[in-house]
């Protein structure tokens, strides 16, 4: 067909042939038949939601010459081919550059060699060119240039631009591909109702936004990633390196659209071809999260309106007299002294620092909440933080060269540091430093980064120029870009905020993490509202202002697993909601599910009513929430490791259930289960007076159900969690072939409190009678550049169970004993169990036959790192 439309072409120069409505790319400033003709652009008009004013097949570019040579891959260069100019100041000439990083992952690089555009400065380091990669690619020039990049194991095509509308002006750049597979995941961030992305012409729009989650409208962050499960089980993955306002359109061709308004066409792809290889292969190009502090875990608990510590004490003591587990105590804004950076309300929080003191004394943790606009209205003298900055000229600027002024939450009007300059984040280190001496924090909460602003652009208005108003403003909330955040033609050290708005969040966090742990001495928490692409390796997240509603406890499981992807192991929602008054049904059930949030933290709004769980009349939340975090609790040991081999491999912590499954179609569109690692799977009750539900437990594997009573499940079965009965916690499962370490034993409320309980394995064996398991041990707070550790590899095959230390340099380790073995799966009766080929004692083991099980009791016999073979028979 190619062939007979290039001769078609050839004899009839400027022909206009109709395009089928799922492959039209849109002429954008095309509103009526006369624009769009006038434009050049076909007119067509469509039942469909295609667009009815769309581009001709000729539009885009020509490649000038062959392929050659560039350090690391190949190039080509390019010559703009079509009139057609959708919003002017096209490139006429631009390159597209093949650098082969890794085996694994292709960077195509389209920008212009006259002229240095803005790039995102984070630096994915490649290997040395080889040709021995996953990927090959091919250029086509007819009726336009193109690219497809093909799988080289299965020949499959996953990106293939031919779909056309390749523009490279100065405020619009936008490349189109067909996709291999309509299962598409990813984009970010947003409230998105389904994992599995709707492609029947669905844009969405990525600028850091101040924003509650609301439909498709533009958050906190921007992670312009996506990955694609391919039909035969593959999966890759792709990355827009862009921090400026874009959007992605998805096409039921299958295919998508991705525009932006400013810096280059920086394309990473990601083979995989597991689903883990995918983001383990992302988090390496972009960055992964440290191994974070042990107690970071646990459960924690913040409100916006304590207004005085007493309230805070309060919620506080109600939760620790309901017996439920927890480690950390938040403060929002009004601790503050005037919503005031590093200050104390000196009445209503006067005793602040004596309070944390007392928490470290039961070893529980305080985390601070601060914004970045520093008032400029107090007097002079009276506020080193603001006199400070101001001496060493740390503001961002506006287009004059003064600082920008805008409003946040101090009375008085405010300056917004620039924290991409160096001077600007040795001077937050230093105010980090000095607050701490004041309050004894253990991490930093960061809110308001977007940036954000309560008056549109600054209190003196924007100019009306080119930046502040571009030709084109992809899909974003407000009416104009500067709306609720500062100024685009503002100046930062990392250049204009037109380019660097979606940085500003980033650029605090590495700061914020480094500030923490220089004035601790520890491992710290930052926890950043705004995130981009590589914040992850500094910053946990939480899903922003959500709602206190049950269609976002749904809306949650897809939030935490976007933020798995996108290399955010540490991630939750606000438990029972943030806006609006929980019901005592709905904060029950948040709970259940929220336990099992790597980062589960309950907080709410100024004007909520109080949701802690012990404030609840009749103690039904208290107690669905007891019975939640100390089951996490107890797997706490198996939840950090799974932190550790993120760190080490890039392993997703929370993960969907077809990244373990990716050949079974049935688990492709499940988004209200997900998996913690690849051993248990969570099955949270998500509607209104539901006590029981549908759960998929895919056929490949055997699961073992809570209570473990011996029953083995796989397929779709119906689970039941009555909040009433103290019997049904939340519907949790476990997957044959793994071994989960746990620590039991006398329940205590707070991980340090912990440490000490002896360990225990609970193993579930497969089909094959096999399972394994790891262990990772430190002491939970030291600095991670001291990488004392211990790590511990569990197997099971055929009746014998070894335990071996991989790494064994955490001395302590040495006292942590293993209290108890048990094996679950074991169809035959034992009557023999040998500890390194000693016999055990009659009473030192037990087979239940109810629950198909042996259990073996090791007392203090087996430390940790020591090497154990276990046979039974």
């Amino acid at each position: 067909m190619k062939g007979v439309y290039a001769l078609l072409l050839l004899i009839f120069p400027g022909i206009c042939l109709a395009v089928e409505d799922d492959r039209r790319i849109d002429c954008l400033p095309g509103k009526d038949e006369a624009s769009c003709s006038s434009m050049g652009c076909i007119w067509e008009q469509t039942q469909s939601e295609a667009p009815n004013c769309y581009l001709p097949q000729t539009y885009g570019y020509r490649a000038r010459g062959e392929l050659y040579e560039i350090e690391g891959g190949l190039a080509i260069d390019l010559v703009r081919e079509t009139e057609i100019s959708m919003f002017g100041s096209d490139y006429q000439e631009i390159t597209v550059a093949f650098e082969h990083q890794t085996k694994d992952r292709l960077r195509v690089k389209i920008y212009s060699k006259d002229e240095q555009r803005f790039e995102v400065p984070l630096k994915i380091e490649g290997a040395e060119f080889s040709e021995e990669n996953e990927y090959s690619y091919e250029i086509i020039n007819e009726p336009v240039f193109s690219i497809k990049i093909f799988r080289k194991s299965s020949g499959t095509v996953i990106f293939d631009s031919s779909l056309g509308g390749l523009t490279f002006s100065d405020q619009f750049l936008q490349i189109s591909t067909i996709l291999p597979s309509s299962n598409f995941y990813g984009l970010g961030e947003q409230e998105q109702p389904s994992f599995k992305h709707d492609m029947n012409w669905k844009t969405w729009g990525m600028f850091a936004r101040d924003h509650p989650p609301d439909g498709d409208i533009n958050l906190y962050g921007v992670h312009p990633r996506y990955t694609v499960l391919e039909e035969d089980g593959n999966a890759h993955g792709v990355l827009f390196l862009n921090s400026n306002a874009q959007e992605v359109l998805l096409m039921p061709t299958p295919g998508l659209v991705y525009r932006t308004i400013g810096g280059i066409l920086d394309i990473y792809f990601f083979l995989g071809p597991s689903p883990e290889e995918v983001v383990s292969q992302y988090t390496e190009a972009v960055g992964r999260y440290y191994v974070p502090p042990y107690w970071s875990l646990g459960f924690q608990l913040c409100r916006w309106g304590y207004n005085t510590l007493d309230n805070m004490k309060a919620a506080w003591q109600r939760t620790r007299d309901a017996g439920i587990p927890f480690d950390v105590q938040w403060g929002d804004i009004d601790y503050m002294d005037r919503s005031l950076d590093f200050t104390i309300n000196p009445t209503d929080f006067k005793e602040l620092p004596a309070f944390v003191d007392s928490l470290h004394d039961i070893g529980m943790k305080f985390i601070p909440i601060l914004d970045p606009c520093i008032s400029m209205g107090e007097p002079v003298g009276s506020y080193p933080p603001f006199e400070e900055g101001n001496a060493l000229k740390i503001w961002v600027s506006n287009s004059s060269g003064d600082p920008l002024v805008g409003k946040v939450w101090p009375a008085d009007n405010c300056h917004f540091p620039d924290f991409s300059n160096p001077t600007t984040q040795e001077w937050w280190i230093s105010q980090l430093a000095v607050f701490h001496e004041l309050v004894s924090y253990d991490g930093i909460w960061i809110d308001m980064n977007e940036p954000a602003n309560f008056v549109a652009g600054s209190v003196d208005g924007c100019e009306d120029n080119k930046w502040n108003s571009p030709p084109y403003k992809p899909k974003s909330v407000g009416d104009t870009l500067p709306d609720k955040t500062i100024c685009l033609d503002a100046e930062q050290n990392f250049g204009r905020h037109y380019d660097t708005h979606s940085l500003y969040g980033w650029s605090q966090s590495e700061p914020t993490l480094r500030g923490v742990e220089e004035a601790t001495g520890k491992r710290g928490l930052v926890l950043s509202r705004s995130t981009f692409v590589g914040s992850g390796k500094y910053a946990a997240h939480w899903l922003g202002d959500n709602w206190s509603e049950w269609d976002n406890l749904h809306f949650s499981i897809i939030g935490i697993l976007q933020f798995s992807q996108f290399g955010y192991p540490l991630v939750g929602a606000d438990i029972c909601g943030f806006i609006g008054n929980s019901t005592e049904e709905l904060c029950a059930r948040w709970h259940q599910l929220g336990a099992f949030y790597p980062f589960s933290r309950n907080h709410n709004v100024w004007d909520g009513v109080d949701q802690d769980p012990g404030v609840w009349e009749g103690g039904l939340v208290a107690r669905v929430a007891k019975d939640a975090f100390k089951l996490k609790y107890e797997i706490l040991p198996y939840l950090y490791s799974l932190f550790y081999y993120h760190t080490l491999t890039g392993a997703t912590v929370t993960r969907p259930v077809w990244h373990e499954f990716p050949m079974d179609k049935k688990t492709w569109n499940i988004d209200t289960q997900f998996m913690l690692g690849p051993g248990i799977m969570v099955s949270p009750i998500l509607e209104q007076g539901k006590i029981t539900r549908q759960v998929y437990l895919p056929k490949d594997s055997i699961w073992y159900s809570l209570p473990l009573d011996g029953s083995i499940h796989s397929g779709d079965i119906e689970v039941e969690s009555d909040l009433n009965n103290s019997a049904h916690t939340t519907p949790i499962h476990f997957r044959g072939g793994f071994i989960i370490p746990t620590q039991e034993g006398d329940f205590m409320n707070t991980v340090e409190q912990r440490k000490s309980n002896a360990f225990s394995l609970k193993a579930f064996l497969n089909s094959e009678g096999m399972a394994f398991g790891f262990l990772f041990l430190d002491d939970g707070e030291s600095l991670n550049s001291q990488n004392v550790h211990t790590r511990v590899i569990f197997s099971i095959e055929k009746g014998s169970m070894e335990s071996r230390a991989e790494v064994n340099d955490y001395t302590e380790a040495n006292n942590m004993f293993y209290e108890k073995i048990t094996i679950y799966g074991v169809k035959e009766i034992v009557t023999q169990v040998t500890l390194n080929n000693e016999f055990i004692e009659a009473d030192g083991f037990n087979y239940d036959k109810d629950s198909v099980s042996l259990t073996i009791y090791l007392g203090q016999e087996c430390p940790v790192p020591d090497l154990f073979v276990l046979h039974w028979f």
